[in-house]
């Protein structure tokens, strides 16, 4: 027996599309929604679906704009009291937040090196109100960026302290990856902040996490909690680059060099009632051995040199080095890998900062380096990893 046809009401299609499901039909057999359609009743309905829809959209964008600016996550609407907390896990936003609503008239700013740092360490050394802006892996033009925004918020500052990374030194490439949106003066674009998927997904993650993924200011993009610093931490977070058959010459870098010395002394020319202490950090003995290896001590060496004697030109900039502080850079047990040291070296160098030790001056400036060019001609790099590969054998 042949089953029988459903008795449910088809779909009419009608107008521009819409379907209309169960419509009687009219006395006469005709869809009425056939006829409002020959009226224009479709062009009505399209009409309507378009604001309907558009509504729709503002009212989402609304919605995401006012969730943004209640949950401030890049910290633009207000300054941070003594002690206050916030959540901070995107430098390049938040900072920008900080730079322009913190009160300070010193700042300290470096790469991943500086992370570590507080600024309660300078603010009670020196008596000026320091913040710190540090961005992971930061290219010049980013701390240009930044600088640039902190003396158009807060006027000439007392001091400028900045870590000048050898890597970033001889770098070539200085693209920002900064958000300039939220680093410049036009408020024609600041609709991307309220917008922006990142400050949505900041926004987010602040309610959800509340009071608990808070952390004080002084203590902002510190994650010296997160690591081992030892000597198998430092051993084990270096991988060791094949050893090159021949030396890059000795002025290799000094292009780049020049050329982002040339920005970096811009900033001391601007500014000359600023006092700007530049400093090389203790790269360990592991970060020498990558350069041995890769036959760039020399040209790493001589842009340093380089540098500073650019930086000694002007009299609002000292200079210190901290690159043959043979007691920290061959102990390994102060690392982490073959670059970051632990809070204790960060603590030690930040005193020294501020006390104008370990400084560099046209007399001392080559026999510095030539210190730690020495040790590095004498020290057995093989007989190191010989024995850790041991060590690590003998392991269970």
């Amino acid at each position: 027996m042949e089953r029988s046809e459903s008795k449910k009401p088809r779909a009419h299609t009608v107008g521009l599309g819409f379907a209309f499901v169960g419509r009687k039909l009219g006395r006469n057999g005709s869809n009425p929604s056939a006829a409002m359609t020959a009226r224009g009743g479709g062009a009505l309905n399209a009409k309507t679906f378009f604001i309907t829809a558009l509504a729709c959209v503002l009212l989402a964008l609304g919605g995401t704009a006012a969730v943004v600016a209640w949950a401030d996550p890049l910290l633009t609407a207000g300054t941070l009291e003594e002690g206050g907390a916030a959540l901070f896990v995107n430098e390049r936003y938040e900072l920008a937040g900080l730079i322009r609503r913190q009160e300070y008239s010193s700042v300290v700013m470096g790469t991943s090196s500086v992370a570590n740092f507080r600024a309660s360490w300078f603010t009670r050394g020196t008596g000026e109100k320091t913040l710190k802006i540090t961005f992971p892996d930061g290219r010049l033009s980013e701390f240009d960026t930044a600088l640039d925004l902190a003396f158009r918020t807060h006027g000439e500052l007392d001091t400028v302290y900045f870590c000048l990374d050898p890597t970033v030194l001889v770098r070539e490439e200085q693209v920002s990856e900064l958000p300039q949106y939220l680093y410049n003066d036009d408020p024609l674009d600041d609709l991307q902040f309220y917008l922006n998927g990142e400050s949505v997904a900041l926004a987010v993650r602040s309610l959800v996490l509340g009071e608990a993924g808070k952390v004080p200011l002084d203590d902002a993009y510190v994650w010296e909690g997160e690591f081992e610093f030892s000597w198998w931490a430092a051993m084990r977070g270096y991988t060791r680059p094949e050893a090159v058959d021949a030396a890059l010459p000795e002025d290799a870098f000094l292009p780049a060099a020049e050329r982002n010395m040339d920005l970096i002394c811009g900033w001391l020319e601007a500014h000359p009632d600023t006092r700007f202490v530049v400093w090389f950090p203790p790269y360990s003995l592991l970060f020498w051995d990558k350069m041995c290896q890769q036959g760039r001590t020399e040209a790493v060496l001589e842009a340093v040199r380089y540098a500073a004697s650019r930086l000694m030109e002007h009299g609002n900039a000292q200079v210190h080095c901290f690159l043959h502080d043979l007691g920290h850079v061959t102990e390994l047990g102060y690392y982490t890998d073959h670059i970051h040291c632990s809070a204790e070296v960060t603590a030690w160098v930040a005193q020294m900062l501020m006390e104008g030790k370990w400084r560099l001056t046209p007399d001392n400036c080559a026999p510095a380096l030539q210190t730690l060019r020495d040790y590095l001609d004498a020290y057995d790099f093989e007989l190191l990893f010989q024995s850790y590969r041991e060590l690590e054998a003998a392991l269970p």
